[in-house]
């Protein structure tokens, strides 16, 4: 088996996540309206008798001057045939953290089980089935989440597969996937909210060695 621990730390600087939402709002107004940006005496009189917000200035978007990342992992076979390392059953796992400042991932979980050459009469062939969540940062977009119900809390993904060998050369994957989004709510073609239910995502994929 395998074991791994990864650390990352950086003081470079990157954009927060923990913003004003109102100068978020006035910095993509002033993106799309770069009047607004310097709108003169007359634009400066008429905003301030009927928006005087408007005319409040873009502070620049805070940023963090340092962050961190941690990831520990490991693969282990738990049942092998006597005398074969290449066949048996294992299990692998991952956990992820971040500061969640800058990072909108805080939190990373993945574990499964994999089979290889452990199906009868089926040497050559593997198996697997795993299950992943990603936990967003409290501090991504809160102001959107509250206000639209967007979710963004967790998403979790389950992953089954089976990879058949016909023959030494053609090999034949069937493969399922299941996704709980973390995003529940999105805009459908007539711009109006629409619910987001869990994906089922069927594939198949050949594989051919030359």
């Amino acid at each position: 088996g395998h074991q791994n621990l990864t650390f990352a730390w950086s003081n470079k600087d990157r954009t927060s996540l923990i913003q004003d939402p109102t100068n978020i709002a006035r910095l993509l107004l002033t993106t799309r309206f770069p009047r607004l940006g310097d709108p003169g005496p007359v634009l400066t009189e008429i905003l301030e008798a009927h928006a005087p917000e408007l005319l409040v200035p873009v502070e620049p978007l805070n940023t963090e001057d340092e962050t961190w990342a941690a990831v520990y992992s490991f693969e282990q076979f738990l049942w092998q045939p006597a005398g074969d390392h290449k066949r048996g059953i294992g299990a692998f796992f991952s956990a992820g953290v971040s500061d969640g400042k800058a990072n909108p991932v805080e939190y990373s979980y993945s574990l499964g089980l994999v089979g290889k050459g452990v199906v009868p009469d089926r040497p050559h062939d593997d198996f697997g089935i795993g299950w992943a969540r990603t936990e967003f940062s409290d501090n991504f977009v809160p102001y959107l989440r509250d206000r639209l119900e967007l979710g963004l809390d967790h998403e979790d993904a389950v992953e089954l597969y089976y990879n058949a060998a016909v023959t030494p050369w053609l090999s034949i994957t069937p493969s399922l996937q299941i996704i709980s989004p973390g995003l529940n709510r999105a805009l459908d073609s007539s711009r109006d909210f629409k619910d987001l239910d869990t994906t089922y995502i069927a594939g198949v994929r050949v594989g051919i060695r030359f």
